[in-house]
């Protein structure tokens, strides 16, 4: 019984080791590009410039603002931190840090529905309603433009209802995408919310299987 234990438990920790080390690494390149829109935005948009690229040039140039870099640095951190209690929980075989891991990690899937949840409903129920970073991407990925039935209406479309090669304000109704975002983002969404959910699920639930397995499995030892 014992060895059974040990393997699910170095099978459990395996996984926790691989998974959190991954999330570490990315979170410490988002936080340098965090960092690096905060201190230095126009070599980063020179960079950006740089790659031939006007989807990302059109998407991500009006990203480059202070707020955009703390909020990015701060999510990172706290990811960071996350990830690290799970690592070094898995290592060490802290009952606290992974019982903490585990929590974590499970409040993390609630605020994630919810936040896919609230999402989802508005786009369905209101559509697209303004020219926002997200609203751009969201035409750019769906190759859509709800002004499409009222085009007549439109003097000056917004440049990602043409494409990002129309950016910044280059767009007319004669290049408009012909997909309607709605009816496209609501297709979408039937298809594969579900599905998301449940890999949303999958995930969360076995990290933190994995991470009170690893805490149940030390302190059987420690007691033995």
């Amino acid at each position: 019984m014992a060895k059974t234990e040990s393997k699910v438990s170095k099978f459990a920790a395996c996984i926790l080791y691989v998974v959190n080390f991954i999330i570490m690494v990315v979170c410490c390149i988002t936080f340098s590009f965090g960092l690096w829109i905060i201190i230095s935005p126009v070599t980063l948009s020179t960079i950006l410039d740089a790659t031939g690229s006007n989807t990302l040039k059109a998407l991500v140039q009006d990203m480059l603002t202070l707020q955009v870099g703390i909020a990015v640095s701060l999510v990172s951190v706290l990811l960071f931190f996350v990830c690290f209690m799970g690592f070094y929980g898995a290592v060490t075989g802290s009952a606290f840090l992974l019982f903490m891991y585990a929590a974590l990690v499970l409040l993390f899937l609630l605020l994630e529905c919810a936040f896919l949840h609230y999402f989802s409903t508005n786009l369905i129920e209101k559509g697209l309603q303004d020219d926002g970073q997200w609203t751009h991407a969201m035409r750019l990925i769906f190759k859509c433009c709800e002004h499409n039935t009222t085009v007549a209406e439109v003097k000056n479309p917004p440049w990602s209802c043409c494409g990002p090669d129309f950016y910044p304000d280059n767009c007319t109704s004669t290049a408009i995408y012909k997909k309607d975002c709605n009816s496209s983002i609501t297709s979408w969404l039937d298809n594969f919310e579900l599905p998301i959910y449940l890999l949303l699920a999958v995930i969360h639930v076995v990290l933190s299987s994995c991470s009170l397995l690893r805490r149940s499995c030390y302190a059987s030892r420690s007691h033995s």
